[in-house]
């Protein structure tokens, strides 16, 4: 009743898969190629370090600890501007 009765109900596609073997094995094909250098490059060393910095220039900035709705989230909050004299 609950089905596995049929001997093939899934239709295989060559095509489909000698993609997925060929999808699995792209690690053991790889090359050093000179359009292969600068993707990795850029992609595994540029953009994860662009990332790791804004973090780090981020990272003791903010301080969610202990503030109500109204609090600044900022852990050095901004001085309040002076008021303004209107002597004229």
């Amino acid at each position: 009743m609950a089905g596995g009765h049929h001997h093939r109900s899934l239709k295989v596609d060559p095509s489909i898969e000698k993609w997925q073997e060929m999808h699995n094995t792209m690690y053991q094909r790889f090359r050093w190629t000179s359009k292969n250098t600068p993707l990795l490059i850029f992609w595994g060393f540029f953009v994860p370090g662009l990332a790791m910095y804004g973090f780090s220039k981020t990272n003791y900035q903010w301080d969610y600890t202990g503030k109500s709705w109204n609090e600044s989230l900022l852990r050095k909050p901004p001085a309040p501007a002076a008021p303004k004299d209107d002597e004229e």
